[in-house]
Formats: C-alpha cells, structure tokens, sequence
C-alpha cells in the first residue's frame, strides 16, 4: 500500500549512484521451505497482547505507516516494534519488539527487514519475514542473518517485493532486486531507462505484480515488465515519497512548499500537508480509500480523513 523511506536526501544520493551500475545476474533461492520462529517473541496467545503508551512516552525511529486491514487502525513501525493507535491513544505490541525496516502492510499481514530485539531467537539482520496475527507473529521467508532491507515496497494484493540492497551478501551483490515469490528468492532488476534519473525510492503497484515505480528529484518512472524497463509517468517533479492502494497514487513533491498530490484516472487534487517545523521532512506515507497516514523526520505522524489533518504523535511525545 505504501512506500517507506529514510530521508530522501540522503537516499537519493546513494541510489543515484546505483543506478549508473550494471544489476548482476545472480539469483538468491531457498532451498527450503520457509521456517517459522516458535519462540515467545514470535508466538503469542493472548486476545490483545497490547499496552497503552503512557502520556509523555518517546517514540522513535519510524520505518513504516498504513492501517489494519482488518479495523483500519493507524500502525507505525518504530526502532522498538509495532504501535497501533485506538481512539484512547496510542498502543504498543509487547511481542516482537524488533526494530523493524522497510515494514509494509499486505492483504492479510505485513512484510519487513531490520533488526531482531535483544534475545530473540532470530538472527541478525532478520532478512525478509512476514507477519501475521497483527505482529504476534513472525514467518522467515529469506535471507536471515544476511540482509537488512530498508527499501522495500510489497504490492498490497500481488505480494510483489521491490527492494535496494545497500550490502551484498553471500550470494547478491548491491542493487536492485525483486521477488515474485513472496520473498523466497530475488532476482536482479535491469533498470533500463533509470541511468538519467535521480532515485529516491521504489513502490510496488497494490494489484500488478510486474508494475513498480521508482521517484526521486527528477519525477517518477513506471516499469510493467518488473523494473528491466522503465518510462517517464511525471517529469519535472521532485518527488519525496510516494503510496498506492490501487486506486489513487499519492505523493509528496517539493516546490515552494511541500504538497501532498493524488492521482486517479483523469483527476489530480492537490492538499496542503500539516504545518512542519524547519528542517522537518516528510519520510513516511499511507494511502486508504482516501485516508492518508503520514510521519515525518521528527517522529510526527498525522492523519488525513474527512477533509483535515488530525496529530496523532507530535514529535514523538506520545499524547
């Protein structure tokens, strides 16, 4: 549903570099199935094995942001596990409290990268895992105690994974790769018609599994055939980060201002993001049916629903 990013600036520069590289031809497979984690961090039995978030908390390090499928409640991904938000305020999973990368919610769980909690039974970096059971639990689906994936994109319905690999490891070198298998084994993506353009991120289409986009300061780039070709979708446009649910794209772009821009089929609208503080970027984003999720380099996160912005976390001081 939607794309997750680190600072743009920052991201841009490394992928610009990237994308003047040849993608190798290696493949990464598993020679086994999948194996599931069976440890307390990774099974849990309780009805709502959440904690409310005491007023004054610290939140930080926010590496993803969408809604529930099932309840459409606001979840960040954060350097200590999940947080969802209930209409009393904020909530955290006592469960798998990993610092999780590149997290991104699909049709019934999420996929995610990053770093497993103190003690846990995983190994270091989690590789690809996806979760279920709201984050209760954790599947290994690749490359566990290899890659730390902090640029990937998931298709919410096809399960398509489009990611940057920052370190190679045993078997993939640095670059661009996707799985069509749900994470099992990566392929290199060819990248043909990207040497020109500035990337800043990718973003897997929510429904076609072989459509995925790339952005950055140059616009944002469109490929059908699983990112070996690309062509020109907007130019001119410096793009900051961008979300999809299948209906609308959705994207901040900066000019004089940062703007929030949606796209559907024949119509654009353009919104006005929250007041931000100096220096403050936006760095997350989550589009759903016209609800909007959005947090910022300051650990802000904002909804978007009913025609205004509501703050649900200002400078990651739990209210």
């Amino acid at each position: 549903m939607k794309k997750t990013l680190i600072l743009p600036s920052l991201l841009t520069t490394l992928l610009m570099t990237a994308c003047a590289s040849t993608p190798s031809n290696e493949t990464a497979t598993q020679s086994e199935a999948p194996t599931v984690e069976t440890d307390q961090a990774s099974q849990q039995t309780e009805a709502d094995n959440w904690k409310q978030v005491g007023t004054g908390a610290a939140v930080s390090h926010i590496h993803g942001a969408g809604f529930w499928q099932e309840d459409a409640r606001p979840v960040i991904a954060t350097h200590t596990g999940l947080m969802e938000f209930r209409e009393d305020g904020w909530y955290e999973l006592m469960s798998n409290r990993h610092d999780y990368m590149g997290f991104e919610l699909v049709e019934d769980g999420f996929y995610a990268s990053g770093h497993p909690e103190q003690q846990s039974a995983f190994k270091n970096p989690l590789g690809v895992v996806r979760g279920t059971e709201r984050g209760e639990t954790l599947e290994v689906r690749s490359l566990e105690g290899e890659a730390d994936f902090h640029h990937m994109s998931a298709g919410y319905t096809s399960e398509s994974l489009y990611v940057y690999l920052e370190e190679p490891t045993s078997e993939l070198r640095s670059g661009f790769y996707r799985s069509l298998d749900k994470g099992e084994a990566f392929e290199p993506m060819k990248m043909d018609g990207t040497a020109r353009h500035g990337i800043a991120g990718l973003l897997a289409d929510a429904n076609e599994p072989l459509r995925v986009y790339v952005y950055g300061p140059d616009g944002m780039l469109v490929s059908d055939d699983g990112g070996d070709t690309f062509d020109s979708l907007i130019a001119d446009e410096q793009i900051l980060l961008a979300a999809t649910d299948g209906t609308t794209l959705a994207y901040v772009r900066e000019a004089a201002a940062y703007e929030l821009v949606l796209r559907q089929t024949g119509n654009e609208t353009i919104l006005s993001l929250p007041n931000l503080e100096a220096d403050v970027v936006p760095i997350e984003l989550a589009v759903d049916e016209g609800r909007l999720l959005l947090a910022t380099s300051d650990n802000s996160v904002y909804l978007f629903e009913e025609g205004s912005w509501s703050t649900l976390l200002h400078a990651g001081v739990a209210k």
